[in-house]
């Protein structure tokens, strides 16, 4: 019994560390508890004042073992001092999310791309790259790439080449001004915080603010692309298979020998579009053209083909009335091998235009972004692709054009250093593409092949 009374209770005879410690922390409990008997309104404890100029700590957690004999007041004296002592822990995980938001010019983007004919004598298949297309609301540049599969001709896809940008920057556009406008709406109103609250509630009011605002934001994000895809869509359908009308304002008829044939045609073409703003991809698809990820070394998927014996494809197609049957290949009424595409007039309404959209958060882990058509994906999993790319863009040599060749760098909105975006292709980046093209030709690929490889690291 002495000895452990001598352990627990007793203070240590010299002037130790330990000691001091223990005896600051009695003080401190007493005196909130003198003050929260003393005060007029409950409230929460004032934090100790620091001692020579040192910061606010906490008792070690051995000061509260060791006082298991004092009193209540000093018990209560010490949970009051833990939650003083823990409300200003949120603080740098604060900083640290608004330091991270405000360096989103620091997520590097650059690209190459390749179009093969392959073993087809027409070329039907279209690339579109656009970096730094628009700005968001908060200023952030925005960077377009999409590939575009043809079908029936090359016209709807050419069309898609040179429209769909345009139709993307007028929605981001309008979808951009109403989120600010949303936002200062719902600033307005806000009430002052009252002196009662803590800062804990203050953060966490913030944050939920900030979370309401990121799913306001990708809400624009999806109705614009939507919108965009409703767009283009109107223009395949309408425009005449000899490439005219592939303007905004499509000619309601063509005088050309090709109007009168393309009443019985099924001209069309796939769209995976990629945008990049900020540390986020988004990823826009319609059709079996499809983005991947490489992550560290892992093939993510970004977008998932519609073919008419998916399930859900399936059951939306008859239940629109249509059939799916198999001839070299399951296909909608026997003709069309997907079951979304821009464009294909006499297959609606089973063949839709709306994308399946994804919204991915970028990691420093990321590799590369490969947006290709299935001739490519026909005969080269997402894995090899994505090993075969990385491979290439880490042991490619220059990592840039000269600047003298003509590239030039995007200015960031809002201060910091120029973003890490080339306006043309990269030699790097160029490579890989033409790398994995070649290798799906070697692999005797029957279509037309486009690939294009988005480099998302800085490499030196």
């Amino acid at each position: 019994m002495v000895m452990a009374s001598a352990g627990v209770n007793n203070m240590p005879q010299g002037d130790s560390e330990e000691g001091r410690l223990r005896r600051r922390a009695r003080l401190h409990a007493r005196r909130y508890a003198h003050q929260a008997s003393s005060a007029p309104a409950p409230g929460p404890a004032p934090a100790p004042a620091p001692e020579e100029g040192g910061e606010v700590q906490s008792p070690p957690p051995s000061s509260y073992s060791s006082s298991s004999s004092d009193s209540k007041e000093e018990e209560s004296g010490c949970a009051s001092d833990a939650v003083v002592a823990a409300a200003p822990q949120l603080l740098p995980s604060k900083d640290k999310d608004k330091e991270k938001d405000k360096s989103w010019w620091r997520w590097p983007v650059a690209f190459g791309s390749v179009a093969l004919a392959g073993r087809l004598r027409e070329m039907e298949d279209t690339v579109s790259l656009h970096p730094s297309l628009c700005a968001w609301a908060d200023g952030s540049p925005m960077h377009l790439f999409a590939v575009f599969d043809g079908h029936g001709g090359p016209h709807a896809a050419a069309l898609c080449r040179e429209q769909m940008h345009v139709i993307l920057a007028e929605e981001l556009a309008g979808a951009a001004a109403a989120f600010k406008f949303n936002n200062r709406q719902s600033e307005q109103p806000a009430a002052a915080p009252s002196s009662s609250s803590s800062s804990w509630e203050q953060q966490q009011r913030e944050r939920e603010r900030e979370q309401e605002q990121e799913s306001e934001e990708q809400v624009a994000w999806r109705g614009a692309l939507s919108r965009s895809f409703a767009r283009a869509d109107a223009l395949a359908v309408s425009a005449c298979a000899c490439g005219r009308g592939s303007t905004l304002s499509v000619p309601k008829s063509c005088s050309c020998l090709l109007s009168s044939a393309q009443k019985g045609a099924i001209v069309g073409s796939t769209a995976v579009v990629a945008l990049l703003v900020r540390d986020r991809l988004i990823v826009a698809n319609c059709g079996d053209s499809r983005a991947v990820l490489s992550r560290g070394g892992v093939a993510v998927p970004l977008s998932h083909d519609h073919k008419p014996d998916r399930p859900d494809e399936m059951a939306r197609i008859k239940a629109a009335g249509g059939k799916v049957m198999y001839m070299n290949g399951a296909r909608v009424r026997g003709i069309l091998a997907m079951s979304r595409a821009l464009g294909h007039r006499l297959l609606k309404p089973e063949v839709i235009c709306e994308p399946e959209i994804s919204i991915t958060e970028r990691s420093e882990d990321d590799d590369c972004l490969i947006l290709a058509s299935d001739g490519l994906w026909d005969v080269i999993s997402n894995k090899v692709a994505c090993d075969v790319a990385r491979q290439c863009l880490e042991d490619g040599s220059p990592t840039r054009a000269p600047a003298a060749a003509g590239s030039s760098e995007a200015a960031p909105s809002s201060g910091g250093a120029a973003p890490v975006v080339s306006q043309e292709e990269e030699p790097r980046c160029f490579r890989a593409a033409a790398l994995l093209a070649r290798l799906a030709l070697g692999r005797e690929s029957s279509d037309n092949i486009s690939v294009v490889v988005v480099d998302l690291k800085a490499r030196s």
